[in-house]
């Protein structure tokens, strides 16, 4: 069988070069299974891959931007929009008045004047369009384009300066920061045409805390937020700024003024997102998915570590056969750590199923 080609991803802690590995460790254990529920969606490549493989397929991710890009790379089948039309949305449309809340709010802190402007045109333009195709479309062009311009991929720093002024260094791509939206969308938009396809099943992407999500699958897929034992930033702030694109009109009413960085606090939340109640959230999660298979991914340094959260199946469910899999060294990007990060898989198989 032909590899499985996946869409590049410039999210923080993605899987994209080891879901091959996470998969074949699923078929290892002769997992039983026709529909997967990815709760922690974030990037969509565990989502993608069992798409590929035919699976119905339930995306979920607390963040609206999130949840936008799995509607367009799961649940929809196609990409309605043209290279054309989006540029043409960088541009106003005559007669409209447009607010300017990125420019009034974020100058000098992640693009430039001009960039804010235009994301202030595009999003808004985004209304304009005619479905959900379109819109997701769109979307997805301007996260994936906004990720794409920003130094460590991040927008938890006001550090548009490091970009403007960067000249040696062993990180980013100083020519990638400074192409145009209009020359990146022709990359996305190239992107979409390719990873845009039909499996022929009903799958769909919602946009839940990982608690709230009613959603049940035969396979229950949990990528969580990671600790260490030290400091760690929250998705939210990695990402806020995405997250504020997708609920434009709620921006300048949630901008958090005490930071330098201006994190929107649009869907901030507590869930998951401390190393005080992981164990507890993690517990209520699995008693909601007690007639499916659990596979987990986490790290061989993560608070809580592997045994805890290993004990924690067993106990929850006496029809979980669970095993851990150490998947070896893996380092993402910026992780100064990376010699001590190892990829482990928690799996309990159901055996009722």
């Amino acid at each position: 069988m032909s590899k499985i080609k996946l869409p590049v991803t410039r999210y923080y802690g993605s899987k994209r070069k080891l879901v091959e590995r996470i998969w074949n460790e699923i078929e290892r254990k002769e997992l039983k299974f026709d529909s997967v529920l990815d709760i922690f969606g974030g990037t969509g490549l565990f989502s993608y891959y069992a798409k590929c493989k035919n699976k119905q397929v339930i995306y979920n991710d607390i963040f609206r931007f999130n949840s936008i890009i799995g509607q367009k790379l799961i649940q929809q089948s196609a990409n309605e929009l043209t290279l054309e039309r989006a540029r043409d949305m960088l541009h106003p449309i005559e007669g409209i008045i447009y607010q300017n809340v990125i420019a009034e709010n974020f100058a000098g802190i992640y693009f430039t004047d001009e960039e804010n402007l235009q994301i202030d045109t595009f999003v808004q333009n985004i209304n304009f369009l005619e479905n959900e195709n379109l819109q997701a479309s769109a979307y997805y062009l301007i996260f994936q384009s906004c990720i794409i311009k920003r130094p460590y991929n991040l927008f938890h720093r006001n550090n548009l300066n490091m970009r403007i002024n960067y000249i040696n260094g062993n990180f980013g791509n100083k020519k990638t920061w400074e192409r145009s939206f209009s020359e990146l969308f022709e990359r996305f938009i190239h992107e979409l045409n390719e990873f845009c396809f039909d499996n022929r099943e009903n799958n769909i992407s919602l946009n839940s805390s990982a608690l709230e999500c009613n959603a049940q699958a035969n396979l229950l897929y949990i990528d969580p937020p990671y600790f260490t034992s030290g400091s760690n930033t929250t998705y939210h702030s990695k990402y806020h700024f995405l997250e504020g694109l997708a609920h434009y009109d709620e921006i300048e009413q949630n901008i958090n003024l005490n930071k330098r960085n201006k994190e929107i606090t649009i869907n901030q939340s507590l869930e998951f997102e401390s190393k005080a109640t992981f164990l507890n959230d993690l517990q209520q999660l699995l008693l909601n998915h007690l007639n499916s298979h659990i596979v987990i991914s986490y790290r061989n340094n993560g608070v809580p570590n592997i045994e805890e959260m290993a004990e924690l199946l067993r106990s929850i469910n006496n029809n979980l056969e669970v095993s851990v899999v150490d998947l070896g060294n893996y380092g993402y990007a910026l992780n100064r750590n990376n010699i001590n990060n190892n990829e482990v898989l928690i799996i309990a198989k159901n055996i009722l199923l």
